[in-house]
């Protein structure tokens, strides 16, 4: 097998956008978690939401990464649920709203963490395949 390495500037490159991407996805877990704490007044049940939903995308796409490096395919299940965990995260938003702004800014809070756990496992994941092959 044979390895290549991630230039100077890949590396730079990557670095920047993994860190740029934990930015966005820590905001929008506290935004997350602010709109739930403003509707149940329970920082508990806040977290417990971040984590079944913006958590869980994180946690697949880990899997993902993994997965990846022992140069094995990912389940089906892993894929889908890359795509339904942060929408199941942003129907949960809808459904604490309680008015139309509410919901589009309670929909889209959620995304951003979503967002940045597939950008990060993606690139995690090309970053193997480029230098295993």
């Amino acid at each position: 097998m044979t390895t290549r390495r991630l230039t100077k500037g890949q590396a730079i490159v990557l670095g920047a956008a993994a860190l740029v991407m934990v930015a966005v996805g820590a905001a929008g877990a506290i935004g997350t978690f602010s709109n739930v704490v403003s509707e149940f007044h329970r920082k508990a049940t806040a977290i417990g939401v971040v984590a079944a939903g913006e958590g869980l995308t994180l946690i697949l796409a880990l899997t993902m990464l993994g997965l990846t490096m022992l140069g094995q395919p990912s389940p089906t299940w892993v894929r889908g649920g890359l795509w339904l965990a942060p929408l199941a995260a942003c129907l949960t938003g809808l459904s604490l709203a309680s008015s139309v702004t509410e919901a589009a800014v309670y929909g889209m809070t959620p995304l951003a963490m979503s967002g940045a756990a597939e950008g990060l496992g993606l690139i995690a994941r090309r970053i193997v395949i480029y230098r295993t092959g």
